[in-house]
Parts: C-alpha cells; structure tokens; sequence
C-alpha cells in the first residue's frame, strides 16, 4: 500500500517536492532567522515622526493627524477619503463636494525625537504637541476639522 501512495506521490510531483523541502530544512531554517532578523531590524528602525495637515484650499480648514511615520503617513487617509470612509465626517463630506485637487496634504511639524525614546513617550509627546498647535491655531481663528 505504501509503494502505492509514493508512486501516486512521484506521479503528480507531490514527493521530489517533499524529498526537497526535507533536503532543505537547514536553508528553511536560514530563511526563518533572516526573516527574524528582518522583524527586529524593522521595528528598531527609526521614522520621522510628527503631524501632518490635510488643508482644504477652498475654505482654509485644516485636519491635524499625528503620526509615527511621516513619509507614508497621509496614504491611509487619502484611501479612506477616496472610498468615502474617512473617520472625520466633516472632512469627508467637503472631500465629496470639492475633490482631490482642492486639498493639499502637507508636513506641519517635525518631532525631534531622542534615540532613547520609547514609542510610548513619543506618542505622548505627540499628543501634547498637537493639543498646542490645535489650541494655537483656533487662538488665531483659524478653523479645524
């Protein structure tokens, strides 16, 4: 019955592929600590952190977003707000009504960060700095989403 299975097996393929990920366990186990490896490196990695504005050119209103990647930051908004499913209903309505092309996504502050710092202190440290620039900005008469 064996026999059987195995030429059943080498028939469709199914065995050299086995015979070969057997052959190969020490490269598998290679590739599992380099993509470890990989994991680590990604999450000691360093982003530029701050807020980003979302500015609507027709009647001045600003969203303020903090982030802890300020390079790919705005992509997840501009997703939401193409598919009508953004978390901020006032702003997705005037996205509907004006379009891309009236809205400039742009860097509004940088946080300097120490190499020490935990993701944690930084997120605080965001949070105080938006409270700041949003109390500021209102100060000014300047309106918000």
């Amino acid at each position: 019955m064996r026999i059987c299975f195995e030429l059943y097996l080498n028939d469709f393929g199914f065995w050299k592929q086995k015979q070969f990920i057997f052959q190969n366990v020490n490269y598998l186990n290679q590739f599992m600590s380099t993509k470890k490896e990989n994991k680590l490196a990604y999450k000691q990695m360093k982003f530029r952190v701050g807020i980003y504005q979302i500015k609507n050119l027709q009647n001045n209103k600003l969203f303020l977003k903090t982030s802890l990647d300020l390079d790919r930051a705005y992509n997840t908004d501009l997703f939401q707000l193409k598919f009508g499913n953004h978390k901020n209903n006032e702003l997705q309505q005037d996205w509907n009504t004006f379009g891309l092309n009236n809205f400039e996504f742009a860097l509004f502050d940088e946080l300097k960060t120490e190499a020490s710092a935990t993701e944690l202190e930084i997120k605080n440290d965001l949070k105080e700095l938006i409270e700041l620039h949003r109390f500021d900005l209102i100060k000014n008469g300047i309106s918000l989403y």
